[in-house]
């Protein structure tokens, strides 16, 4: 050690003569006996009087790979890419070392100068800082399309730009860190409840390094009232015993990869019945969700996706009498369970339910009993079923009714029987609303075979005002695209993907008088030249292939 020393202090001492290439002698024979940050910034500063600029680079680049946190390599590398006239990646391993290096010492205050120094020297010459210019409201709505990552980022610009952040509460409303790529690190979390603290109301939770101990300190700092869960592992007790001290939770969302057991989901949602009133769970490996029949009083919105279920009657039950105030019910996984015995689905006690969004492999649900202040329908069904709003009541009534999605066996007829009888126009205006968004199915009957039902259906008084129509994939559409063409007159929108329309339909569907857009993805007769021509006209053109991969930036926390 005595001798790497010696060769130091011999070397400094011709470097301070003048006497470059004598010293660069004494710093090789030091480093390949006892390298150091301080032996390889010497080296590199004899070779930057020599003009030997790339070598000069590499020994700061290897003084900073020996030690990170050290600012001495940073400091180097970025002079040396300035004297080669590479202002732009000297900046970024200021950056760079500014993440590595302690926030302590006079190193770290010379390497924030020399960044805020070439950051100045970068911009352009009449460069204003963009807070200061826009209107308030102008840039809060531009702030708001960043991520809550790059919200934080933002903050570290400047001491003006944090204090701007900070005074728009909506940023910090949402920790969302569905994006993460790697696990996200606890300082993380603790820098976001530190800036959000009583403004963090909404929390997505995915990617965590400690579920746990992140839960509980939003809990415990934040008030909390809408929670998802998207690939937080498997959750047991320790979950349920969390989640009661969340006074202000309001909704809870268990997305696909957070894996729940039945009796866990039970305790849960049986402590939160009082207060939920969203209530999401995807759980395909269970096959019963049991709510127990308790009320919920404050449950307004609904979404089940399980897997078999033991008792479908019993679940349907539980909805029915404990949920008063449900708005919004969905079940978007195909609903089964192992008995084909026939029991009625009477949902007509939720007077309060506006969407209703049901897949059923239940061969037992042959009579579907319906409230009749639905607005949004959406039903699923691959066996016949019958419609009812009443007991009394043979017909459907859904005076409120405005979108509609059947996919059903015979989906012409018993389009014929949701949209009721026929009024004056008197007795529509005051009794029925318009349908305005319409979507059908083809799966179990052919367009061809019932033309003349759909011909007459979409002449029909609610169907006079729709404005967007996705139509049966595989459907023979040369038949369904003149019955549309000639009926719709306020059609904005008709979706025809996995069709095989072709350019003399296209022309036809084109011409409607309204039509602003229309989605031809996955059409294997359509022509190019049919979708430029329909561009020509002034309609906005979707082709997108339904498989295409989007790709992105990619987010590190």
């Amino acid at each position: 050690m005595n001798n790497v020393q010696h060769l130091q202090r011999e070397g400094r001492a011709c470097y301070k003569r003048r006497e470059y290439a004598k010293a660069l002698e004494f710093f090789d024979n030091a480093i390949s006996r006892a390298p150091s940050v301080q032996l390889l910034d010497n080296r590199a500063a004899c070779h930057d009087k020599l003009n030997d600029l790339p070598a000069a680079l590499k020994d700061a680049k290897k003084a900073t790979q020996l030690q990170k946190e050290d600012p001495t390599g940073y400091l180097r590398a970025g002079k040396i890419l300035v004297k080669m006239e590479r202002e732009s990646v000297a900046f970024e391993i200021y950056s760079h070392g500014l993440k590595n290096v302690k926030h302590a010492g006079q190193g770290y205050e010379l390497l924030r100068t020399a960044h805020v120094d070439l950051m100045h020297q970068l911009s352009p010459p009449k460069s204003v800082d963009p807070l200061t210019v826009l209107p308030r409201e102008l840039a809060e709505q531009i702030l708001e399309c960043l991520t809550f990552q790059q919200r934080m980022n933002a903050c570290l610009v400047s001491k003006q730009w944090t204090s701007f952040f900070r005074s728009v509460p909506s940023l910090w409303q949402h920790l969302d860190l569905s994006d993460a790529r790697r696990k996200v690190r606890p300082a993380f979390i603790s820098r976001a409840i530190n800036v959000g603290r009583h403004r963090l109301t909404k929390a997505t939770l995915h990617k965590l390094y400690d579920f746990d101990k992140t839960l509980a300190a939003l809990i415990r700092h934040c008030p909390l009232q809408d929670l998802t869960l998207l690939d937080t592992g498997i959750q047991s007790q320790n979950l349920v015993d969390l989640l009661r001290g969340a006074a202000h939770l309001r909704a809870l969302r268990i997305l696909e990869g957070t894996q729940i057991g039945q009796r866990t989901l039970k305790q849960l949602v049986g402590s939160l019945s009082t207060s939920l009133e969203t209530l999401v769970c995807y759980a395909p490996d269970n096959n019963m969700v049991d709510l127990a029949m308790r009320p919920y009083h404050r449950l307004t919105t609904l979404k089940i996706c399980v897997g078999r279920f033991a008792a479908l009657d019993t679940f349907f039950e539980a909805v029915a009498t404990c949920m008063p105030h449900l708005r919004f019910f969905t079940a978007p996984q195909d609903l089964c369970q192992a008995s084909h015995t026939p029991v009625p689905l009477d949902l007509t006690a939720l007077d309060k339910l506006e969407c209703l969004d049901l897949r059923l492999r239940w061969r037992g649900c042959v009579d579907v009993m319906l409230p009749t202040t639905l607005r949004t329908l959406r039903l699923h069904v691959p066996h016949e079923c019958v419609l009812t709003t009443s007991a009394s009541i043979t017909e459907v009534r859904l005076p409120r009714l405005a979108e509609l999605s059947l996919d059903v066996p015979s989906v012409a007829s018993l389009l014929h029987a949701i949209l009721g009888v026929e009024y004056t126009d008197a007795e529509a205006e005051e009794l029925v609303s318009d349908i305005h968004t319409l979507a059908l199915s083809a799966r179990y009957v052919g367009i061809g075979e019932y033309t003349n039902d759909f011909t007459a259906t979409f002449q029909r008084r609610r169907l006079r005002q729709l404005k967007h129509l996705i139509t049966p994939h595989e459907s023979e559409i040369e038949h369904f695209a003149s019955i549309v063409a000639e009926s719709p007159e306020a059609l904005e929108s008709i979706d025809v993907s996995g069709t095989k329309i072709t350019g003399v339909e296209m022309k036809q569907l084109v011409r409607m008088p309204r039509l602003k857009r229309i989605t031809v993805k996955d059409c294997p007769n359509l022509g190019r030249d049919a979708v430029q021509w329909a561009r020509s006209q002034g309609v906005i053109v979707d082709d997108r292939a339904s498989g295409r991969v989007h790709s992105g930036l990619k987010v590190r926390y």
